[in-house]
């Protein structure tokens, strides 16, 4: 446990950063930006970058998930206000809220302040987290669609829940994991759960959002299928700046 005692001092003095990475949509084969994710990152004392993963693995060593994800959320959101009119995707972590009324005021009050659009930002909850309790889940997900917020699932095909948990928590863009983009225009099981996630998001009247995009060939497949939106290497990697234009790349 004191191997992950920085972790204590990371959120104590605020050294967290952010990239943004865009999401895009294309019509007649051109790419237009709709959004951006905000990535949190660490920092060393010396400026270099902490990935996430390895600040999360520490903060649950030291019980501070909770804290971490409050930090990261409350930064993102400050560094939001630079992005005029597009969506904002901002991540969470369900399980570290344990009472959405408390734990999510100072996001809301910030947004507040910051004369951000509640339409702008959608907070995007990780599929992959172990969240055992739905109901719990659905209570979150149903206070910020009070105060005006969309929201998304992250990581679709993979880890504890499936397609159908979709239908529980009725969110407004669904993203396709990694695991099923990369390589789908080759792969027939890849391509059977795109397919499946698709008609289920939109059967709800949800956006279906392909991320973790970087060929040409599985971007042509996951349009043909009809996707909605798209993110990944291929477009952009994360930057410490929100890009104003993509050029078109897609042919």
């Amino acid at each position: 446990m004191k191997d992950a005692l920085w972790i204590d001092e990371l959120i104590e003095d605020k050294r967290i950063c952010s990239y943004y990475q865009p999401i895009v949509s294309i019509d007649h084969e051109r790419v237009h930006i709709v959004g951006h994710e905000i990535l949190s990152r660490g920092l060393e004392e010396d400026g270099s970058i902490i990935p996430p993963f390895k600040m999360f693995e520490a903060a649950q060593i030291r019980n501070k998930t909770f804290a971490l994800d409050r930090a990261c959320r409350l930064e993102a959101v400050k560094n939001a206000s630079i992005i005029d009119r597009q969506l904002i995707f901002i991540n969470f972590i369900p399980t570290a809220i344990y009472n959405p009324e408390h734990c999510l005021a100072s996001t809301f009050t910030l947004i507040q302040e910051l004369n951000i659009k509640p339409e702008q930002i959608v907070f995007e909850v990780i599929e992959t987290e172990d969240v055992q309790d739905i109901e719990h889940l659905k209570n979150i997900l149903n206070y910020y669609r009070s105060h005006g917020f969309k929201y998304a699932l992250d990581d679709v095909g993979v880890g504890y829940n499936t397609l159908n948990r979709l239908l529980e928590v009725e969110p407004d863009i669904v993203k396709l994991a990694f695991e099923f983009t990369n390589g789908v225009s080759k792969n027939e099981k890849q391509k059977k759960v795109a397919q499946e996630m698709l008609t289920i998001t939109h059967r709800m009247g949800a956006k279906a959002l392909a991320e973790g995009v970087e060929t040409e060939e599985d971007l042509k497949c996951l349009i043909e299928m009809g996707y909605d939106l798209f993110q990944g290497y291929y477009f952009a990697k994360p930057h410490p700046e929100p890009l104003k234009e993509i050029h078109s790349i897609y042919v």
